[in-house]
């Protein structure tokens, strides 16, 4: 038999053959006989194994995921929670709050979950800095000031003021020759991708700013850029006419044009733009081109995260729903597909009626067997831990997406 012929092999050659399995066949292989139990376990302690995993089946996430995960969580642990997106309806749920803003001053505009724990808040005042375990107030020093936007990583801050004003702030000098902070002035928009910042000016230039804060003018847009992303190494941006470019070089490429024969969705999540996207626009746009328009609360999206194969989508009133592949065929679509789960964070006394608490941020970070999302609105932020607790083998864990329906005729009683 197969499993006799593996059992007589060496171990290191049985390691090297397990070593081209995906993660649930290695699982499955745990059970043919004590031996390769034994082998399997001692494959799974190999961060670099489920490095390897976690790269082939999340390629998208899995560095973010490690980056914004729990401190010393380790690889194969993120593996399994990011398996576990998929059964996230049978997930129990557990909510808190921190940063409530009083004060105008204390008014949220953005958060940011960083490496090590720690959360970085933008409100009105500046960036306050909290433990994300704790939901305490960190020991590292806020920076005071009024600021538009925010972006920060481990190697860059980076911040637009309310005058147009873009300082990028370097956090460790390896050079003392380089300097520590730039300024460039009549900047409306920017986008921080690990050392690069991407920054348009108001007359429409794109500019590329190095890690050595040297700045280099790239391109000229004639149609007036609305945003930028970026996805598949490479720079692209959007114009308010609708156009779709690629920055190659110092050229810019049109990739597309959305019009009424096309999914603006589908389009806008194909170059990554729906994190950026200005809503209110983009309904404008469908109006134009004669598309019909979501009723209900998808009419009201504020802010919509793209993770991997989970999409969350914040409404103007304090409803977060959380999708998973919402896919018809292929087309990405939003407006036909249920979500998976769906909260709602408004509360009276914080949002009397006629008024409204948009969710202006949403992050993730994964723990073992859970996740964490933190959802920003302007008057506090709402912590959703989403804990994966039923009783399971590590196979059941592993169990891939299309697998799913099989798991859902299990009994309630077998995930608890």
């Amino acid at each position: 038999m197969a499993d006799d012929n593996l059992c007589a092999l060496p171990a290191e050659i049985v390691v090297y053959i397990f070593s081209f399995l995906s993660a649930r066949e290695l699982i499955k292989c745990r059970q043919l006989s004590i031996r390769l139990k034994e082998i399997v376990d001692s494959m799974i302690q190999t961060e670099a194994l489920w490095q390897q995993h976690c790269k082939k089946d999340f390629s998208s996430i899995y560095q973010m995921a490690r980056y914004k995960s729990k401190p010393g969580l380790l690889w194969y642990n993120i593996y399994k929670s990011l398996k576990l997106w998929c059964k996230l309806a049978y997930a129990r749920e557990d909510l808190d709050e921190f940063a409530s803003a009083s004060e105008l001053s204390n008014e949220i505009s953005n958060v940011i979950i960083l490496r090590d724990g720690l959360i970085g808040v933008h409100t009105r005042g500046g960036i306050v800095y909290y433990h994300i375990e704790t939901l305490d107030k960190a020991k590292r020093e806020d920076i005071k000031g009024t600021y538009l936007r925010y972006m920060e990583n481990d190697d860059m801050i980076v911040v637009l003021s309310y005058n147009l004003q873009l300082f990028i702030i370097r956090k460790t000098i390896q050079n003392p020759r380089f300097e520590p902070c730039a300024t460039f002035d009549n900047v409306k928009t920017f986008l921080l991708i690990d050392e690069i910042t991407y920054y348009v000016t108001l007359s429409d230039d794109i500019y590329e700013c190095k890690c050595n804060l040297s700045s280099e003018r790239l391109e000229h847009s004639d149609d007036g850029v609305m945003s930028l992303s970026y996805s598949r190494n490479k720079l692209y941006i959007l114009t308010f006419q609708r156009s779709i470019y690629s920055v190659n070089g110092k050229n810019l490429v049109l990739e597309c044009t959305l019009s009424s024969d096309t999914s603006l969705l589908d389009q806008l999540s194909k170059y990554n733009f729906l994190e950026s996207l200005d809503w209110r626009i983009y309904n404008q746009w469908m109006y134009v081109l004669n598309h019909n328009l979501p009723h209900g609360p998808l009419r009201d999206i504020i802010k919509v995260r793209i993770y991997g194969d989970v999409v969350f989508v914040g409404s103007n009133w304090g409803v977060l729903r959380i999708y998973y592949a919402p896919y018809t065929g292929e087309i990405f679509d939003l407006y036909n597909t249920e979500p998976v789960r769906q909260f709602n964070f408004i509360e009276r006394y914080d949002c009397p009626v006629l008024s409204n608490c948009p969710i202006i941020q949403i992050d993730v970070s994964e723990r073992e067997d859970g996740h964490t999302v933190i959802v920003a609105m302007p008057k506090k932020i709402a912590v959703l831990n989403l804990t994966h607790n039923f009783k399971r083998t590590a196979s059941v864990a592993m169990l891939p997406y299309h697998e799913n329906s099989k798991m859902k005729m299990l009994k309630i009683k077998d995930f608890l």
